[in-house]
């Protein structure tokens, strides 16, 4: 499916990115693995790619650093001269009433998630415009995005910015043959919300059972896998999602649809 393409996926270490990462390699891409931690932080993924057969490069890079980012592009181009796939994974979440959000925490969700996604971007795209190949651009926001979720109100506005710049960077790029699109993850299992590993805290069995009981997921439960986010970059990075250019696709078990419905 991306045979012989050249993906950077930046958060790489774990998660969202981490799985992202497996499965474009999986699927024949050589992936950039980025992170802001050092590259030994990202040697357990590129040992499991390698271990599968794929091609993967551990890469330091942080997101809120212009020369951080520039060394990244550069060391891609250095070894493949061209970009095929760039998907920002990379991302920070707090949660609190605004009156008691510490300043350092909302300037760090707007430099990460808004900032830092559009910064890779500016710096990607001459490289994935000098194949003249096209490409695809896929910015991981969030089903807050689109609701109003107690104490998440600058997550969600930060991640509603990258979902509109998605939206407005599709007509800078007609004729490029560059498509870029976002998606909006509802809850996930990731370090990024507490889930280190298979064992939950008290807390957070409480609060899974209170998710599963509201759920409109079929499937009966109220936590995703970072693979089924995962599954959905990869169709947007492929020739089969052709058809989307500027757009967000909802991955949340329907739960902004539930939200939405009377009595939800």
């Amino acid at each position: 499916m991306l045979n012989d393409k050249i993906a950077i996926v930046t958060g790489g270490a774990s998660g969202i990115g981490a799985a992202t990462s497996k499965l474009l390699a999986k699927n024949g891409a050589h992936v950039f693995v980025l992170s802001e931690k050092p590259a030994s932080a990202m040697q357990a993924v590129c040992a499991d790619i390698a271990g599968s057969g794929g091609h993967a490069t551990a890469l330091t890079c942080d997101v809120t650093d212009r020369a951080s980012i520039t060394a990244a592009l550069l060391a891609v181009e250095k070894t493949h001269e061209r970009l095929d796939v760039l998907v920002n994974c990379a991302g920070v979440f707090f949660r609190a009433p605004l009156q008691e959000m510490p300043t350092q925490h909302v300037d760090l969700m707007f430099a990460v998630n808004t900032l830092g996604a559009i910064s890779m971007v500016q710096a990607a795209l001459p490289l994935m415009r000098k194949s003249g190949d096209g490409g695809a651009i896929v910015n991981i926001a969030s089903a807050a995005a689109q609701l109003g979720v107690e104490g998440c109100a600058v997550y969600a506005a930060s991640k509603a910015a990258l979902v509109h710049f998605t939206r407005t960077m599709a007509p800078e790029l007609r004729r490029t043959g560059i498509r870029i699109n976002s998606v909006g993850p509802g809850s996930v299992r990731t370090p990024m919300l507490g889930f280190a590993g298979d064992e939950l805290t008290p807390e957070q069995e409480v609060s899974m059972a209170k998710r599963t009981a509201n759920s409109p997921s079929p499937y009966g439960n109220a936590m995703m896998e970072p693979e089924d986010i995962a599954q959905v970059v990869l169709f947007l990075c492929s020739d089969a999602a052709r058809a989307l250019q500027g757009s967000l696709v909802l991955a949340d078990q329907g739960f902004s649809a539930a939200m939405a419905a009377p009595g939800g």
